[in-house]
């Protein structure tokens, strides 16, 4: 598990702030289903903070909140979990298929191929893949939002992160932080156990 900062511009950071107004302009189809105290309360609170540079493992704990999501029992992309029943990933994982019984969602994983009394293995229940994804231009509005068959009991392991207020302005230059599994460089190829860590 490995995560790397993000500031100034650059496809990494066009990429956070993509994300970040693409999450800000869904905001209102997570309206009718209000994230619950419980997120509230715990959403964006690691157990483990500190900072670790260039695409490095991470330390358990650091992202309770991130996910994989499988293509037919295989890593296809990563996810964020985002409430009790809900997990935010990117359109472009969808390409295969839209239906829900194909994809799986796994919670609380250091590494993907090693799982812990502390792992957990989700159903999809719907996908709802952004309306203008690729419409206007090539991957634009790249953002879909899976709903869980089952609602997710929040652990040290397995914590939502926080969604902005739809006023949430971001200013130029804004740091953020980007995880994921895979490659840990930009345009690297992904290694023999590249899937067995969260990488940058």
């Amino acid at each position: 598990m490995a995560r790397a900062p993000v500031g100034g511009p650059g496809p990494g950071w066009w990429a956070a702030c993509g994300l970040a107004v693409a999450v800000l302009w869904l905001h209102p189809l997570l309206l009718h289903a209000q994230p619950s105290a419980a997120t509230k309360n715990m959403c964006g609170k690691p157990a483990v903070t500190g900072k670790i540079f260039g695409g490095k493992n991470s330390p358990d704990l650091r992202w309770p909140w991130q996910a994989s999501l499988l293509y037919r029992g295989r890593h296809t992309c990563g996810a964020t979990l985002i409430d009790v029943f809900w997990v935010i990933s990117a359109a472009h994982c969808f390409q295969k298929s839209h239906e829900p019984s194909d994809y799986k969602i796994l919670l609380g994983y250091h590494k993907l191929q090693h799982p812990t009394e502390h792992s957990l293995q989700m159903t999809v229940n719907r996908i709802i893949v952004h309306s203008d994804f690729n419409r206007r231009h090539f991957m634009g509005s790249d953002i879909a939002l899976l709903q869980l068959h089952l609602s997710v009991n929040f652990t040290s392991h397995i914590l939502p992160a926080c969604l902005p207020e739809p006023t949430t302005d971001l200013p130029s230059h804004t740091s953020c932080w980007i995880t994921g599994w895979g490659m840990v460089t930009e345009d690297g190829e992904q290694g023999p156990s590249s899937s067995d860590s969260m990488p940058f």
